[in-house]
């Protein structure tokens, strides 16, 4: 309210400047270590810097990810990204102008920064979990109800919100296209994060196997659930002729609530089973 004092631009100037200033913190080793070669953002300066710091983000991620620490080869992990980098910046700042982006060999910097916000996704998102297993420690919530509530609806937020829209103002194609992204989303979370996840967590436990840390019987029921939401689809869908209707919508909503139901109660200490 204190905004209508004063003049609209000023107003806008000020907050602006806060949010930018609350935000810094966040944005800036971020511009420092993605590289960026679009037109609106292309600097040659956070070029050359990304170019340089990002092999030494990467060794530094990859030193914090083994339970035991090996001073030696970390130290030699640092040492070759340190030299990598600097070859890429010396590259960089030999071969870009700051008129704009590069118009050839872009390959390598799109493939870098597809590779940093990746590790940037998940540096954010290990830090995520780690601030909700302390939160559920905190309030003596089960990690596991954080995660099926907070942490997966937070996830899933934006393609709720997205699908939502493309079905309700894109007309048949719009729908056909969110339903498609409702399966195929998953689909590739499972796939290709879980797999992808699970390789590089059995490859440093190598030579030893990995162990799925909890409960097993967790994972069995969080299957079964996502298998009866695929089977009541796959039985309504042909008896409703591929129309989608009420039926369909409120057979999934029920198995969902079923699932964080079952969840929950185990969660509090309500229900054991597998005991």
């Amino acid at each position: 309210m204190r905004c209508l004092n004063f003049d609209k631009s000023s107003c806008y100037y000020w907050s602006s400047l806060f949010f930018y200033v609350l935000e810094l913190p966040l944005y800036l080793p971020r511009r420092l270590t993605i590289p960026d070669i679009s037109e609106g953002k292309w600097s040659k300066p956070f070029a050359i810097s990304s170019a340089s710091l990002a092999p030494i983000l990467l060794a530094a991620l990859c030193s914090t990810q083994g339970e035991s620490i090996d001073i030696k080869a970390n130290l030699g992990i640092f040492l070759a990204s340190i030299i990598v980098g600097t070859v890429l910046g010396t590259l960089t700042f030999v071969l870009t102008k700051h008129s704009g982006p590069p118009r050839k060999f872009q390959f390598p910097w799109l493939a870098g920064g597809f590779l940093m916000s990746i590790v940037w996704t998940y540096i954010i998102v290990e830090e995520l979990v780690s601030l909700l297993v302390a939160l559920g420690n905190i309030l003596g919530i089960s990690p596991s109800i954080l995660g099926i509530t907070v942490l997966a609806w937070g996830n899933s937020l934006g393609d709720l919100i997205s699908n939502l829209a493309m079905a309700l103002k894109g007309g048949a194609d719009g729908a056909q296209v969110a339903v498609s992204g409702c399966y195929a989303g998953p689909l590739f979370n499972t796939l290709i994060g879980l797999g992808l996840s699970l390789v590089f967590a059995a490859w440093r436990e190598y030579p030893n196997g990995y162990a799925i840390p909890g409960d097993i019987h967790d994972l069995y029921e969080t299957i079964g659930f996502l298998m009866g939401g695929l089977l009541w689809a796959l039985v309504i869908l042909p008896k409703r002729n591929m129309e989608m209707d009420k039926s369909l919508g409120i057979g999934l909503l029920a198995i969902y609530l079923c699932f964080v139901f079952l969840r929950v109660i185990k969660g509090v200490g309500l229900l054991k089973l597998g005991d």
